[in-house]
């Protein structure tokens, strides 16, 4: 009876050694989680977050390229983005100028250098979309949007002294006419007469 008892007991006692190796191990399609001993576990706080930014010739760094970089101006995006920051402004939360959404060409010379029928048919997002290709415009490459039925190709080109920037603006196919934009602070441009 001894014999009888024993035996059951070794068949247990083999089959746990077997088996211990065999249910430790994860398949290699699975491979296990948790500990490791070089595992630090603050990945997060070691790998920064690579999202692509935009710097522009004034200084100013930007998120997004509203399509610049392709040779288009999304004037919906700018507009959207614009009318944002005026609500925020209109709330009470002013964003300073090292924060900027969007390149603008600001002052009132715009109708006097392009002329009154092209000048006073551009909006505030006209106005954004030349902006913000004289930040990140490559140049000699277009910038092209429409607006009105009209059809703008702005295109940068060299540079100029005082970090002032030529540029080129045709509407509808017409003769371009080259104007010169100068920095009027981070992400701003005034036109000067050439």
């Amino acid at each position: 009876m001894e014999t009888a008892m024993k035996q059951p007991l070794v068949l247990a006692l083999a089959g746990a050694l077997v088996a211990g190796p065999v249910l430790a191990d994860p398949p290699p399609h699975a491979p296990a989680h948790g500990y490791y001993k070089n595992d630090r576990h603050d990945d997060h706080k070691r790998h920064k977050k690579t999202d692509k930014h935009y710097k522009g010739k004034s200084g100013a760094v930007y998120i997004r390229d509203y399509g610049i970089e392709s040779g288009r101006c999304n004037r919906d995006e700018i507009g959207a983005v614009i009318g944002g920051v005026t609500g925020a402004v209109i709330g009470g939360q002013v964003a300073d100028r090292d924060n900027r959404v969007v390149g603008m060409v600001v002052g009132g010379v715009l109708g006097a250098v392009l002329g009154h029928a092209i000048g006073d048919s551009m909006d505030d997002r006209d106005r954004a979309c030349m902006g913000h290709a004289l930040e990140l415009g490559r140049p000699g490459v277009p910038v092209v949007w429409s607006h009105g039925g009209q059809r703008y190709d702005f295109t940068p080109r060299g540079e100029a002294r005082d970090g002032c920037r030529y540029a080129t603006l045709s509407v509808n196919g017409k003769k371009p006419q080259e104007v010169l934009a100068c920095p009027a602070g981070r992400g701003e441009w005034t036109f000067r007469r050439t």
